[in-house]
């Protein structure tokens, strides 16, 4: 994608609804778009986490190893970032691998361009939505672990929660009392 189909592009997309064309050709100079091959990986599970992706064109895969056993966890679609932990994390790693199932192209999102992009209303908004995504993470998990309790017995105080898994998840989650 050149400069100005680029922005075109990136004008179409909700989350850049409001931004000017100048912004967003700012931003593509600052985070050039990136293309990925079908079937190419683009991040490693357990490799070093330093950037994060903006998909703009194509789908992504993700998927977990688990005791040498690979499972597909969700897919990336356009409008999308994916590996957001490592502009948050310091020395992090890939909690995932990604791979391209369609000819893809991204944006790098790295700490520098938040940095040297903070005026620019396209990365302020790439910001935003950084923000409602890990919200989101953080709310759907949290749904997941009352279901897991409530599966497990924890909230339920006519039972003896006091053995196992209940007991320990118990303590991570809610703390001493």
């Amino acid at each position: 994608m050149e400069g100005k189909k680029i922005s075109v592009e990136l004008s179409d997309m909700y989350l850049f609804k409001g931004v000017s064309k100048e912004a967003l050709r700012e931003l593509s100079s600052l985070a050039p778009p990136t293309s990925f091959k079908p079937g190419m990986t683009l991040f490693n599970q357990g490799d070093k986490s330093d950037v994060a992706l903006l998909l703009l064109e194509g789908k992504l895969s993700v998927e977990v190893a688990i005791a040498g056993q690979h499972r597909e966890v969700g897919a990336i679609n356009v409008g999308e970032i994916v590996g957001e932990t490592a502009l948050f994390a310091r020395e992090g790693k890939r909690s995932a691998t990604v791979r391209a199932l369609q000819s893809c192209t991204c944006l790098i999102i790295s700490k520098e361009l938040l940095i040297e992009g903070k005026k620019n209303p396209a990365v302020i908004a790439i910001e935003r939505h950084l923000l409602g995504t890990l919200a989101r993470r953080v709310r759907r998990t949290n749904q997941e672990i009352n279901k897991l309790w409530k599966e497990l017995g924890v909230n339920d105080e006519s039972k003896e929660s006091g053995s196992g898994w209940a007991k320990k998840l118990k303590q991570i989650f809610q703390g001493p009392r």
